[in-house]
């Protein structure tokens, strides 16, 4: 039995893994942030340009509000709402850069899988015995360079990173794997890069707040450049603004894309419940869609803007036992905790954590926190992510005086 603080390694520098910096920081723990990209919040600084719902005070934690304002750096407390480049510029990069905080920042590393020392997935099950074994993390840089480092604890903050297919029933479309390189999976920053898509045709899928945001911005782009069109797919209806909605910009962006499906311009086709069925690629490529009544139809156009959301990578922790929901993917304990809350649905300003305990996995010192926690679920807050990791780090400290180290 070692007397020393366990190791941790938290997995991803967003709002959620910063946060678990700053409290491991605090509370003493020796540990390291990994993050996959070459800038603290990489995944963050994809969709830099687009704004958030919430207001400055609801992005900032106070654990990291008050780390600043200790080193001069006082964030925003203005009611208006950043884009995800300003909440990068003045909040998550300044407190990357804090004494006890940057020395532990390894950018440019991916962890590709997690394992067990000593140990396979399949032995000690519920034996408790894992615990004495530390991680053993595969690690890759940006030049292809492969090693392994060894934890007590491990944090995955890694977030939702991989897009979701567009296809029928959630898998991919025949055409789809070929067509890669060539999707789009962000909302185009017009500002910087309205050539890429002026006088083209566009298939728009999916119906979330990230499609609702590029379908309006595509129309802007339409009435300066009128030879664009937009050729919008919904799985479902198109949605409806919520009944007394508490943020105004969400609720305005669902009111003007439901307008503009509901009296399209000759720049827009708007095609609610209806899937994608096949791509073909080509000089342009070709769609097959199948609408509500099985009909299939088929339209030609320049590019595909695959909007259908994004999930956690789960395949890092597959020598691991986790509990996986079968409806998520996210966390069982705190899935079924969720859907007992609110039914699977639920705003997402209603949303607190549910405890420590809905955070435990089967595999001992392992924890799946912030966004990735919530799986499919699209109601996550980043207040939850702040409350998990405050949870979290009361079950270290409390399994410290029997935690053993091998």
């Amino acid at each position: 039995m070692s007397s020393s603080k366990p190791r941790i390694a938290i997995l991803g520098s967003g709002p959620t893994g910063l946060e678990a910096a700053l409290a491991a920081s605090e509370k003493g723990f020796p540990f390291v942030v990994f993050e996959a990209a070459p800038v603290v919040a990489g995944r963050m600084r994809e969709w830099g340009h687009v704004g958030l719902f919430t207001a400055w005070p609801m992005d900032v934690s106070e654990r990291m509000r008050g780390a600043l304002c200790a080193a001069d750096r006082e964030p925003p407390a203005t009611d208006g709402c950043p884009s995800g480049a300003e909440l990068v510029d003045r909040v998550l990069d300044p407190v990357a850069a804090l004494d006890g905080i940057r020395d532990h920042v390894r950018l440019n590393t991916r962890v590709l899988q997690i394992g067990r020392v000593g140990l396979l997935k399949n032995e000690e099950v519920g034996s408790g015995r894992r615990a004495g074994h530390a991680f053993r993390l595969l690690l890759s840089d940006g030049s292809g360079r492969e090693w392994t480092e060894e934890a007590d604890i491990v944090l995955d903050c890694t977030g939702n990173a991989i897009p979701n297919p567009i296809g029928e029933s959630g898998i991919a479309a025949p055409g789809e794997a070929a067509l890669r390189r060539t999707l789009h999976h962000e909302v185009p920053d017009l500002a910087t890069d309205s050539a890429a898509w002026a006088g083209k045709t566009t298939l728009l899928v999916g119906d979330g707040h990230s499609a609702q945001t590029a379908l309006v911005e595509l129309m802007g782009l339409a009435e300066e450049h009128p030879e664009t069109r937009i050729v919008w797919v919904t799985r479902g209806p198109v949605p409806e603004p919520l009944a007394d909605d508490s943020l105004a910009g969400r609720a305005d962006l669902t009111a003007r894309a439901a307008a503009l499906a509901a009296t399209p311009a000759e720049c827009l086709t708007a095609l609610p419940c209806t899937t994608v069925d096949a791509l073909r690629p080509g000089a342009r490529v070709a769609v097959t869609l199948r609408g509500p009544k099985g009909e299939l139809t088929e339209v030609e156009v320049d590019r595909v803007l695959a909007l259908t959301g994004r999930i956690g990578d789960h395949t890092i922790y597959r020598q691991l036992q986790v509990h996986e929901c079968w409806a998520t993917s996210g966390p069982m304990k705190l899935a079924a905790a969720l859907m007992a809350q609110d039914g699977g649905g639920g705003d997402c300003l209603d949303q607190t954590s549910l405890g420590a305990e809905t955070l435990r996995n089967p595999e001992p010192g392992f924890f799946i926190l912030g966004i990735k926690s919530y799986g499919r679920r699209g109601n996550f807050l980043m207040r939850v992510g702040w409350e998990q990791v405050e949870e979290v780090f009361q079950l270290i400290e409390a399994d410290e005086p029997s935690r053993g180290h091998a």
